[in-house]
């Protein structure tokens, strides 16, 4: 019988915020949780994602950290393709082929995906326009993950637990404190860019990323080169991309055909291939590297609480999504041995 009154607050209904629900509710199931949220799938950033696993504009992240993390998450992928849920969470393993116009090394984590190789430019059969122009190429079979899928799913499972979900737009401190948190409560914060605000960093900033998704039934790889991307899908095959400081969230019918024209420049059949959508999200890309740590807060009334940052996760939320989850619940672990009138129970 559960008789833990340990409760979680997570802040942030995206990828991170969702894992960080799933792992804390499975280590701990005594306890409630609560996730508040501007908004929720599908209609976060996350959805934005083609989901394809890969580090990415992460800024200053430890390689160590983002080993543990990413790995992690790999291996979570692989668990739910061999357990049978791959069509549920939208998750495929398919070949990756990476053009660079210079000399390139391997990427540190090479080692994590199946058959990393380079590849001879010169003598394979590399269906490219002007292939000429590159130096280096890399091949490599990874997963995609779509996150609108596998937020459905998670959602599906909290929905049978102790969690509740609050649609609240949480833009400072002051009205986190007006939201009744409850004393004992352990706060996840997993806001994104929300926390330039809520968590006073300055060292966060958007990095915008405008997609377009198509109908393209005839692709099955994904390409990338220095400046695009073709990423198929379940449903859609999604082409990208920007990678700008900036936080203009309109599409832009420049970006749109630049997409297009660097895309077919990779596969020339995607001139046929229809537009679906368009869309534009917001990384939140922070310069000194993800934010994972426990600290306090301290409300106005002098009431404290124990808060677990997670976020400035740039391009790579899905990638280390599930890894960073486990973090946070380590965390919280460590945090309960520390303060032994908690009584976290399994």
């Amino acid at each position: 019988m559960c008789t833990n009154n340990q409760q979680f607050v997570i802040l942030g209904g995206g990828i991170n915020g969702l894992s960080c629900a799933m792992r804390l509710s499975d280590e701990f199931p005594c306890a409630t949780i609560q996730i508040i949220s501007d908004s929720f799938s599908p209609n976060t950033t996350s959805d934005v994602a083609a989901g394809l696993w890969g580090p990415y504009v992460l800024g200053e992240t430890s390689i160590t950290d983002c080993r543990r993390w990413a790995q992690e998450t790999h291996d979570y992928f692989l668990q739910l393709w061999r357990n049978g849920y791959a069509d549920r969470c939208g998750i495929c393993l398919l070949p990756v082929v990476e053009y660079y116009e210079k000399a390139t090394s391997a990427p540190w984590w090479h080692d994590i995906v199946f058959g990393f190789r380079e590849m001879d430019i010169a003598s394979e059969n590399i269906k490219l326009i002007n292939a000429k122009n590159f130096h280096t190429a890399f091949m490599y079979i990874t997963f995609t993950c779509e996150p609108s899928k596998l937020m459905k799913h998670y959602r599906d499972i909290l929905s049978t637990r102790n969690v509740t979900f609050r649609q609240e737009h949480l833009e400072s401190v002051p009205r986190l404190e007006c939201m009744n948190i409850p004393a004992n409560a352990i706060i996840i914060n997993c806001l994104g860019l929300g926390s330039q605000c809520v968590a006073d960093d300055a060292d966060l900033f958007p990095v915008r990323g405008q997609v377009q998704r198509v109908k393209a039934t005839s692709v099955f790889h994904s390409f990338a080169n220095d400046s695009y991307y073709i990423i198929p899908n379940t449903d859609t095959v999604v082409l990208g991309g920007t990678k700008q400081k900036s936080n203009h969230q309109l599409v832009s019918p420049v970006d749109r055909y630049n997409i297009r024209i660097g895309c077919q420049n990779i596969i020339p059949s995607l001139r046929d291939a229809l537009l679906v959508k368009d869309n534009v999200g917001l990384r939140p890309v922070r310069s000194s590297g993800v934010r994972l740590e426990l600290t306090d807060i301290v409300f106005a009334n002098g009431e404290r609480h124990a808060i677990v940052h997670n976020y400035g996760h740039g391009g790579a939320g899905i990638t280390l999504a599930w890894g960073c989850a486990g973090e946070v619940t380590r965390l919280v672990h460590e945090y309960g041995t520390k303060m032994p009138n908690l009584q976290l129970k399994l």
